[in-house]
């Protein structure tokens, strides 16, 4: 290699240093002189939709259908390790004031928060589950939302409320014979 090939590839290393670590940033929540209002976290600007927010699907974001009603069924097919999850989020999330099998009598409420609803009371039995999602979501009078559950858990959740709905009012006519009989002699 000449001398001239060997400044040549010096310059060029010499060069090709990143100064990235030296650019001027501002650090998050930083105040930021630039701006009118000295903020350095910006606001997206209107009708913007942050990457993975659009939502577009109602039925499972929602619990509404295209005329705004509330849905009768779910957004997917659940199984037995939904129900499963849905109870886990259900006994971590709502137990404190419904109570293990949702009767409105979980800890919170004995010790003096208002009692909701239970969950076997004729007018929730008979709700759709996209009412019972909308309440999840929304919340409702003391109820706070639950919106920050994921949307998939939230689903769950309202499928183990009914779960729980069908275990304290199911009509004989959905046992088999042998569920039957056995709860004839459970009560004789």
């Amino acid at each position: 290699m000449s001398r001239a090939d060997a400044i040549a590839v010096l310059l060029v290393l010499a060069a090709c240093e990143q100064k990235m670590r030296d650019q001027p940033r501002l650090d998050p929540l930083e105040e930021a002189p630039f701006f009118a209002d000295d903020m350095e976290a910006r606001r997206l600007p209107p009708g913007v939709v942050p990457r993975g927010q659009a939502r577009l699907d109602r039925h499972l974001w929602e619990g509404r259908a295209a005329d705004d009603q509330f849905v009768v069924t779910y957004p997917f097919a659940l199984d037995r390790a939904d129900l499963a999850r849905g109870q886990q989020r259900f006994d971590i999330h709502c137990t404190p004031c419904h109570g293990r099998l949702g009767d409105g009598d979980g800890i919170a409420v004995r010790r003096g928060y208002p009692a909701p609803p239970g969950f076997t009371t004729a007018r929730l039995r008979d709700a759709s589950p996209g009412y019972l999602f909308d309440v999840v979501s929304h919340g409702r009078a003391t109820m706070p939302d639950y919106d920050h559950i994921d949307v998939f858990d939230r689903w769950r959740i309202v499928a183990w409320v009914q779960v729980l709905q069908l275990s304290q009012h199911a009509p004989a006519a959905v046992l088999s014979a042998d569920d039957r009989m056995h709860l004839v002699e459970a009560w004789r």
